[in-house]
């Protein structure tokens, strides 16, 4: 009996480690690697700060992979245009974030959060006016989950950094919304 749990529990502990190693989410493993900075540090409270952070590292560099894609594939002069204002701004809060992280301590992910590779291979699987649709929706889509975000942190953030980061990207937000939503309706 004694021997049967101990292989059930090797069993198990294996098991436990072969699904963590498989999670190798980039947003994840950059906020638990900023949050373990924080504690050693003495900083409390870093959780919410630090996975905002990582997520809008990797938000942003979807948006500019996804702008990138649209510029070159897309069909639409109206699509075009408005990835490359897209490419433009979130290649300037990317800057800013990557400055933020190295000024305050947040490790940011260096690829894409697997969410967010899903959505990129799944827009650029598509050609034609069928990609320009899942583009517009699509950033739409990412713009209105990244205004509640930037909303929450803005009110919420631990860091007066982080507060201060994403109090100034949230007019840029809503207008990126406001226009994907107008590109949305044009289109369809």
């Amino acid at each position: 009996m004694k021997r049967y749990l101990s292989t059930v529990l090797l069993v198990a502990l294996t098991v436990g480690m072969l699904a963590s190693c498989n999670s190798n989410d980039s947003i994840k493993a950059a906020a638990e690697q900023s949050i373990a900075q924080f504690e050693k540090a003495g900083q409390k409270n870093m959780e919410n700060d630090a996975l905002f952070v990582a997520d809008a590292a990797s938000a942003n560099m979807l948006q500019l992979q996804l702008s990138q894609e649209a510029i070159a594939r897309g069909v639409s002069p109206e699509v075009k245009a408005i990835a490359q204002e897209m490419e433009d701004v979130h290649e300037q809060m990317l800057t800013e974030l990557q400055e933020l992280g190295a000024n305050a301590n947040f490790v940011l992910p260096q690829t894409l959060g697997n969410a967010h590779k899903d959505v990129l291979e799944e827009v650029s699987s598509k050609e034609g006016i069928a990609f320009d649709l899942a583009y517009i929706r699509e950033i739409r889509y990412l713009h209105d989950k990244l205004l509640d975000s930037y909303e929450d942190m803005a009110e919420h953030g631990v860091s007066m950094e982080v507060k201060q980061y994403a109090s100034k990207q949230l007019p840029l937000i809503r207008q990126h919304l406001e226009h994907a939503e107008a590109l949305e309706k044009k289109i369809k």
